[in-house]
């Protein structure tokens, strides 16, 4: 619940500290959402300069075309969007999976106009969404040529001895 950004000077020194400590070759950039930091561009330049893979998780709310090509430019390999019918969306509310499949088509088209991007997709799955992880798998294999990879993430409080397999 920290109401303000990293400073650049921090996320770097983070980084170099890291770099001293790990061998590794990507960084996911997370947050909250990365992409309300008002230095993110840099910090993917940074991560870029450091000859490592910098790859962004977000929700996407404030993804635009435009953003997205900076960000490919100065060295984004890829994007990991979480996107499930709990978040709250503003126009999003009450939807079902199958139906948030219309989001998550949005963010596809926006990554494949800008070419050249790792898209992938992770979700939460909660005990009344357990059933609609089909609907959500089969949205990804109808859009396999520019989804690369879908992720989903069993809320700890999930009902699974309920649910016939």
């Amino acid at each position: 619940n920290i109401k303000e950004h990293k400073p650049m000077e921090v996320v770097e020194e983070e980084l170099r500290t890291f770099a001293k400590l790990r061998n590794f070759d990507g960084v996911s950039i997370a947050g909250g959402d990365p992409l309300l930091h008002p230095h993110v561009v840099q910090i993917v330049a940074r991560v870029t300069a450091m000859g490592r893979k910098a790859i962004l998780n977000t929700n996407g709310l404030a993804l635009t075309v435009e953003m997205l090509r900076e960000l490919k430019d100065a060295g984004l390999v890829g994007l990991t969007f979480h996107v499930d019918s709990h978040q709250g969306r503003p126009k999003w509310r009450d939807k079902t999976e199958a139906q948030m499949n219309e989001l998550r088509s949005e963010y596809v088209e926006m990554v494949s106009r800008v070419g050249g991007l790792s898209c992938a997709f992770n979700s939460t799955v909660y005990d009344d969404t357990l059933e609609q992880v089909p609907d959500v798998a089969e949205w990804a294999a109808r859009n396999i040529d520019r989804v690369h990879t879908v992720v989903f993430i069993t809320y700890r409080a999930a009902k699974l001895d309920e649910f016939d397999y």
